[in-house]
């Protein structure tokens, strides 16, 4: 039996979404295990539900630490409830905990998680790292050598997702299948590659509509149950700062919408704070530190155009004073989010886009512009992307683009796009058919059913 392990977030519809998996894949020699703070230990048919309290707590975190091999502060760091780094103001926090109190909160976790993993699981799904659980659930997989993939949808799937293996949110098999068709370009299906990237077709929900009211409410009274009991005088400085930044922003702050004839890179802003961020790469989720040491070594003459996100609310993770630092700068123009990213990437002075890991570095590689990519990305195992290992070899990257001898890797792009596509788990689902985050992931059931038969099949292929 393939026994797979889920763990319970504070959203009352993943409980839901577990009980109706289960039933949905009865007829599988799959065992679902449920690690649950909020829910009691009990079996129903092949689901069973532990609560992390039910496991004797062995072992305190200097001793898991020293097993494990992992600092507790990294795997914290996607934890909005305790800490935030990336705008590093303390009301950004959900609870208004103490160092001490945080480490009482998680140590249940982690005695439970390295117990699951290591005697009850075979198979671990996460979602989107964006909590210390899945963090630390990831690691602790990958030290007792148990498969760990997290689900994501995707800018340009409707049917399907993409079940990330690595830390880092980037997958394996991406990685596989790339090398696989840069040595056979001529299995790459250019016609059937260019159709599927050809626009953004997932649903994107508007920020206030994914999850609705009454369904906010539960998972706040779920919080009060779990590890990450909202602090409402935090909630209260939040607000407030974020519109009294949100007025000077406005105000003071200079803002571009078109671009000028000018050289320039872009460097499209992550929403802040951001789980792809800090679930893979806590250490640059500060993007003013990039942003910076990317402004000092542009050549002269070249800006850095630096472009806010569309789903960011202004004053909100990133201050007033984010961006008077970010217009200090002498060579950077920031931009607004409802200038055309489009129109700034496709201008004939734009000698390329800086990116960390986001999709706006792949749509403008299907463009044939140069990508710098400065971290872990899904499409970033691909050649046609510069990887510069230091900002010296940045500035001479530029200097190659602005002076013509820079030469884009078309075979490596189209290899990178067929390895992306065929790593897709893919059900006949509609993703567009759904108004919210909580009515498609009802739905997703043939998605992950389909990826545990691939499980089972695997399994039985090694034994």
């Amino acid at each position: 039996m393939l026994r797979v392990l889920f763990l319970d977030r504070s959203n009352p519809v993943f409980v839901q979404w577990i009980e109706g998996f289960s039933k949905a894949v009865s007829d599988l020699d799959v065992g679902i295990i449920f690690a649950s703070d909020k829910e009691r230990s009990r079996v129903s048919g092949n689901l069973e539900v532990v609560n992390v309290f039910d496991i004797p707590q062995a072992q305190d975190i200097g001793v898991l630490e020293r097993k494990l091999g992992f600092s507790l502060h990294k795997i914290l760091a996607p934890e909005r409830a305790f800490f935030d780094y990336s705008s590093f103001r303390r009301c950004q926090s959900y609870s208004r905990l103490s160092l001490e109190e945080v480490g009482r909160k998680v140590v249940p976790y982690l005695n439970a998680f390295d117990y699951l993993i290591r005697e009850r699981a075979d198979v671990v799904i996460e979602g989107l790292a964006d909590n210390f659980m899945t963090a630390m659930a990831g690691r602790i997989a990958r030290f007792y050598n148990k498969r760990f993939v997290m689900g994501y949808v995707y800018h340009w799937w409707t049917d399907g997702i993409f079940f990330v293996d690595q830390l880092d949110q980037t997958s394996s098999e991406v990685d596989r299948r790339y090398q696989h068709y840069r040595s056979h370009p001529d299995q790459i299906d250019r016609k059937r590659v260019e159709h599927v990237f050809a626009k953004k077709r997932a649903p994107q929900f508007p920020g206030r509509g994914i999850y609705p009211l009454k369904l906010r409410l539960r998972q706040l009274i779920a919080r009060r149950k779990s590890y990450e009991p909202i602090s409402w005088r935090h909630w209260f400085c939040r607000r407030v700062s974020a519109l009294a930044s949100r007025v000077l922003i406005h105000k003071l702050v200079t803002r571009h919408s078109v671009p000028l004839d000018e050289d320039f890179i872009l460097f499209p802003l992550h929403v802040s704070p951001e789980a792809t961020l800090l679930g893979c790469e806590p250490e640059i989720a500060d993007q003013f530190c990039l942003i910076k040491n990317i402004s000092m070594n542009l050549p002269f003459g070249v800006r850095l155009y630096v472009k806010e996100h569309p789903a960011q609310f202004v004053g909100y993770g990133l201050d007033y004073g984010f961006y008077r630092r970010l217009t200090a700068l002498p060579n950077v123009r920031y931009f607004r989010a409802d200038a055309s990213i489009d129109d700034l990437f496709k201008h004939p002075r734009c000698h390329g886009v800086a990116v960390i890991n986001g999709t706006v570095g792949l749509e403008a590689a299907m463009h044939r512009k140069p990508v710098f990519v400065f971290g872990r990305a899904p499409y970033g195992v691909g050649d046609c992307f510069l990887k510069p290992k230091s900002f010296e070899e940045f500035f001479a990257q530029v200097q190659e683009i602005r002076h013509g001898s820079h030469r884009f890797d078309e075979e490596a792009l189209y290899a990178i796009l067929q390895a992306l596509d065929d790593a897709v788990v893919k059900a006949d689902i509609d993703m567009t058919c759904y108004k919210s985050w909580s009515e498609l992931a009802l739905a997703m059931n043939p998605v992950y059913r389909k990826f545990l038969l691939m499980c089972l099949e695997e399994s039985e292929g090694t034994t």
